[in-house]
């Protein structure tokens, strides 16, 4: 099955702001919006919709914010086999299709939706390399392998090898690819937030970077002292340097609505077995990701 990540839906009381600052410091553009206000962006190869806040639409964790993913399929055939044969209590609904939304639904173990397009989420032609979306992050309070083998068994991602590092450790973190991203499985309850090296300047700091849900995504960008420079002073507040033992993104810059939004030059991400993504090539060992330079 060649699924892959293709969308992610951020609810918004002001969509264009958002709209606005990814094309200043991010470079997307606009697929295009909707009558009730919704508009979708892209980096050329995944689908951001920036949906406007109203009833209905009051975002996956109960809030506005970052709301949840999707995955691009080949076709729900696919998917209801493996769901029949891993987890056959999975329910399947319907979204509308439009370039907002996926034509799909279905909920992960920990009650996150994943929106699912056969579609490709309306973004079409050649993918641009940087800067581009390749880390997303979910967190919830209670850590299990649910979620990873939930994923892994029903689009066929891999679990990298960073988690294996996670194993090997005791940890519960847990890190899947599928080839172009890297998805991070969070928990507050096991060293995370608050843990590998994190320290917080406020508790409004340390309640901003632990949110629940879809909690951040990241970038690969090419140069990360220029972006930070030109972050206005409202938001550069927020930003922070991330611990230096963890594994990917060096620096966390904020949306206006105050999303979080990883940077990665150097460091970069694991979208697959041993395959990392980084401002100075693609498709890098770890080994070449750690003795490239960049």
């Amino acid at each position: 099955m060649k699924a892959h990540f293709g969308y992610v839906a951020i609810v918004s009381e002001q969509p264009q702001a958002l709209a606005d600052y990814y094309a200043k410091y991010f470079d997307m553009w606009e697929l295009g919006r909707s009558d009730p206000g919704d508009i979708s962006i892209t980096d050329g190869f995944m689908n951001v919709s920036l949906l406007k806040q109203r009833p209905g639409v009051e975002g996956a964790s109960g809030r506005p914010g970052l709301s949840h993913f999707g995955i691009t399929i080949d076709s729900i055939t696919e998917v209801e086999a493996n769901l029949e044969e891993y987890f056959p209590n999975t329910e399947i609904t319907r979204e509308n299709g439009d370039l907002h939304h996926g034509d799909y639904r279905v909920y992960g173990p920990n009650g996150l939706p994943f929106s699912l397009s056969a579609k490709n989420f309306g973004v079409s032609g050649t993918p641009r390399r940087i800067p581009r979306i390749r880390h997303l992050a979910t967190c919830f309070p209670h850590w299990s392998d649910e979620e990873s083998d939930f994923i892994c068994k029903t689009f066929g991602f891999r679990e990298v090898s960073t988690t294996v590092e996670r194993r090997k450790e005791g940890r519960g973190t847990r890190f899947l690819g599928d080839g172009n991203i890297n998805l991070a499985l969070l928990t507050s309850g096991v060293g995370h937030p608050g843990g590998d090296g994190e320290m917080y300047r406020s508790e409004e700091e340390r309640a901003l970077n632990s949110k629940h849900g879809l909690q951040h995504f990241g970038f690969v960008v090419e140069d990360i002292p220029s972006l930070l420079e030109k972050v206005p002073a409202e938001l550069a507040k927020w930003t922070n340097q991330r611990p230096y033992m963890r594994d990917m993104a060096e620096f966390r810059v904020f949306d206006p609505d105050l999303n979080g939004i990883d940077l990665s030059q150097t460091m970069g991400f694991e979208v697959d077995f041993d395959v990392w993504e980084n401002a100075a090539g693609s498709g890098l060992t770890t080994e070449q990701r750690r003795t490239k330079p960049a």
